[in-house]
């Protein structure tokens, strides 16, 4: 009985090792998706102003608080801000808060100008939260169940969005769920990443963006 005891006792030691190991990794690559960790992050907006960026001073401004903060009473016309570089594969971190009508974040975008921006938009707003958009051929890519979204959405509050772009492979995770996983062959492949403020007659839009961070993902990084 002793021997046997000696012999079973390194397996179930194994056993143990591999499920401590299965409990850790599991909730680090959750984290993964609810805040940057690690190194090689930048600030996507510098929290001061709006260097480095497009957007109209009327409808787009930092705040004292570093907070990206946009507002429209409801226009014909959509107002975006965006960066005045491109990005073409990376991750993103947001903190994200929409009062009212619809917002987003928008990824590999083609501005024209400030109202007709072509490109991707990981969307805000009822319906919305959780799809990922394509302004330009004005369809959802990703249609997230509005029922399954109101779960995870804080309503008026902040939620947090992180994105991956990687070649025609967009996945984006709501408030730590993902909600979008698609290789979408006709997007484009780089562009700026800015913010929406959406267009419609008298339908407010107040959205908020703060702890806006990217990292720039190599070739080496896309299956990880």
């Amino acid at each position: 009985m002793k021997l046997l005891v000696r012999m079973c006792c390194p397996a179930m030691l194994l056993v143990t090792t591999m499920s401590l190991a299965a409990d850790v990794s599991e909730p680090a690559r959750y984290e993964t998706v609810l805040k940057p960790i690690g190194e090689g992050w930048q600030p996507l907006v510098n929290g001061t102003s709006l260097n480095g960026w497009k957007a109209e001073p009327e409808f787009w401004q930092v705040e004292a608080d570093g907070v990206l903060h946009g507002h429209t009473p409801g226009t014909s016309q959509h107002h975006y801000a965006f960066t005045e570089k491109s990005y073409g594969d990376f991750e993103l971190h947001a903190d994200v808060k929409l009062v009212g009508n619809n917002s987003g974040i928008c990824i590999r975008i083609a501005p024209e100008n400030f109202d007709v921006v072509p490109g991707y938009q990981v969307d805000m707003g009822d319906g919305y939260w959780g799809c990922l958009w394509d302004e330009g051929r004005h369809v959802k890519v990703v249609d997230y169940p509005p029922a399954d979204a109101a779960k995870l959405v804080k309503q008026d509050d902040w939620n947090h969005y992180y994105v991956r772009a990687e070649g025609h492979h967009i996945q984006a995770w709501l408030n730590g769920v993902k909600t979008i996983d698609v290789v979408d062959e006709p997007g484009l492949l780089s562009g700026p990443i800015g913010f929406q403020l959406c267009h419609g007659g008298g339908k407010m839009t107040d959205a908020s963006f703060k702890n806006v961070v990217y990292r720039t993902l190599q070739p080496a990084d896309a299956d990880n």
